[in-house]
């Protein structure tokens, strides 16, 4: 009882830990014209293949409370806020549901099928993520778009662009992070 009550709070303050180091590097400019990487997904990525994706959603959604915290953001409801800073950035955790898989072809040094779990479960995260971006662009962000462009054409250029930027550019890093340092995705044990 004593262990478990431990090891959930070694979880909660990585998880803290990474959403801190997430904000920290997001912080690094990478646009590409109207578009932008959203490097600050490594961090959590790299933590949902640690310690898996309910932990990798937890820090996501406290990277997102770190930039709302404060005043990273750009409000233009309430809840367009929530969606796009915390549902949206918490998301980020689901490539964590492949945390078994790349941990396993580590180990074995697979490297060939780990970068495989790792592309396809960053994918998703990334997709899910723009995905929530492009229906709050659809919904919030369409007075921005171009007059006479449609907002759905608006929000899939901007969101689609990001999204796939996003994808080759933290599917690479993550990839080379874990090839080169691979333990960081393995938890220390007592």
């Amino acid at each position: 009882m004593e262990l478990t009550k431990h090891n959930n709070l070694v979880v909660s303050i990585e998880a803290a830990m990474f959403a801190v180091l997430a904000f920290v590097i997001a912080l690094i400019p990478l646009d590409i014209g109207p578009f932008e990487a959203e490097l600050g997904m490594i961090p959590i990525i790299i933590l949902s293949y640690r310690r898996g994706w309910k932990p990798g959603i937890l820090s996501g959604f406290l990277w997102g409370f770190i930039k709302l915290a404060l005043g990273n953001f750009t409000m233009l409801s309430v809840l367009q806020v929530l969606i796009e800073y915390l549902f949206a950035f918490a998301v980020a955790g689901l490539a964590g549901i492949a945390w078994k898989k790349v941990q396993k072809e580590v180990t074995a040094k697979r490297w060939r099928q780990a970068f495989i779990a790792i592309a396809w479960s960053t994918f998703l995260a990334v997709f899910v993520k723009y995905g929530i971006h492009f229906i709050a662009g659809v919904i919030y962000w369409s007075i921005y778009a171009p007059e006479g462009m449609n907002a759905g054409l608006y929000s899939f250029i901007i969101n689609g662009a990001s999204g796939v930027a996003t994808f080759i550019i933290v599917g690479a890093i993550v990839a080379f992070i874990i090839y080169r340092v691979p333990r960081l995705i393995f938890p220390q044990s007592k």
